[in-house]
């Protein structure tokens, strides 16, 4: 017994060692490594890091040549990935290389390069998936077009790494927002670099493998109803809201109807937010406004629950930058991603009929005068009384 217990103590004592041998650098540079992120202390000085390398990404000018937007853009996807994931205690690696990554692309900003070579496909914790959207990432960055789609294209391949990493946490018949996030990002990049220029080398869309059997024709009214149906593909949300409004409402009937004659109609609901506020509440923001759309669906609309899945990405997927009420409302919605039968072509197309802009404060009154105060001035101290007036004196 007595020895059992001596080495018990040298266990206990080896394993206190063992959390204190590493030490953190002068220089907030890196992240705690994940076995020591346990104290209040490692997780401050992780968080000072994180805010030191946003801190340095917001130094570059955003409007510049279009290979240094997107390599800022790149740069400050890889840190909102780094800092997400840190908030969920993600221990599969994800959260080292993104900040990793985010930290070379901020040295090559800062040497004045940038950064356009392909990127890698996988990441710790995220396995590569989907190669033909990485091959249309990198087509772009070879042409004219990515002046139109820099930081599209930037969004779009972090996007395929939250994908990867999506298919190590969920299991193959859960619902899957960041692949379905991806499809739509690249559909817009296609759409985008297609308005940009003309005759755009960009990767083809893959060509689905021949079924086993034909299958059955999509009747003429289901693809008609398809089409309608992709006409609205969004809703918005007043500030720091989860209602929907009179106008969205009409937006959802028409959706409803649709997916109400056309039985294999399936839909996304990703709830989005503006950028302001933290990364926690916001995620949580667009999971409440998703929430609502499909309660709506299905409580007031008659919708099949099981047809409908959910998710958040909060503020890391915006579709207008900029500060203004508008660029905002823009951001205060909730994507729907559909699927339907394998001929079906989906026309999506976003709607703005709903928009809600922020009302304008009012700005405070401004101080009038003091009342009983006159105009006149006082005598400096020491001078003369004026001697009396003449008749000429202007009074």
């Amino acid at each position: 017994m007595r020895g059992s217990a001596l080495l018990l103590v040298a266990a206990l004592a080896g394993a206190s060692l063992a959390r204190t041998a590493w030490t953190a650098p002068p220089v907030e540079s890196e992240l705690t490594p994940e076995k020591y992120r346990i104290t209040d202390p490692a997780i401050a000085r992780d968080r000072a890091a994180l805010d030191g390398l946003g801190r340095r990404l917001a130094a570059f000018d955003s409007v510049a040549s279009p290979g240094r937007v997107y390599t800022r853009e790149l740069a400050v996807a890889w840190l909102v990935l780094a800092r997400e994931q840190y908030a969920l205690n993600d221990r599969s690696g994800l959260v080292d290389d993104a900040f990793d990554r985010a930290s070379d692309l901020a040295r090559i900003l800062e040497a004045r390069a940038v950064m356009l070579k392909p990127q890698p496909r996988a990441a710790n914790g995220a396995p590569a998936i989907r190669e033909d959207l990485w091959q249309l990432a990198d087509s772009l960055k070879r042409t004219e077009a990515l002046r139109c789609v820099a930081q599209e294209v930037a969004r779009l391949e972090v996007t395929l790494v939250r994908a990867g990493h999506e298919t190590t946490v969920c299991r193959p018949d859960d619902p899957h927002p960041q692949a379905a996030a991806a499809t739509a990002q690249a559909a817009r990049v296609r759409t985008l670099a297609a308005e940009c220029i003309l005759s755009v080398a960009i990767a083809p869309p893959p060509t689905p493998p021949p079924p086993d059997a034909a299958p059955a024709p999509v009747p003429d009214a289901v693809q008609a109803a398809l089409r309608r149906l992709g006409a609205f593909a969004n809703v918005h949300f007043d500030l720091n809201a989860d209602t929907i409004s009179v106008a969205s409402s009409a937006v959802l009937d028409s959706v409803a109807a649709v997916m109400g004659s056309v039985p294999e109609i399936r839909a996304t609901l990703i709830g989005h937010t503006d950028p302001r506020g933290s990364v926690a509440y916001n995620l949580a923001l667009g999971q409440r406004r998703a929430t609502a759309v499909r309660d709506y669906l299905v409580f007031r609309a008659g919708v099949d629950a099981g047809r409908l899945s959910i998710g958040s990405q909060g503020k890391t997927n915006p579709v207008a930058i900029g500060l203004g009420t508008r660029e905002h409302a823009l951001n205060r919605r909730v994507e729907i991603l559909y699927s339907g039968p394998v001929e079906a072509q989906l026309s999506v197309r976003h709607q703005e009929g709903d928009l809600q802009l922020e009302k304008s404060r009012p700005k405070p009154p401004t101080a009038g005068r003091r009342r009983g105060t006159t105009g006149t001035r006082r005598r400096p101290a020491g001078t003369a009384r004026p001697g009396p007036q003449t008749a000429t004196t202007p009074r």
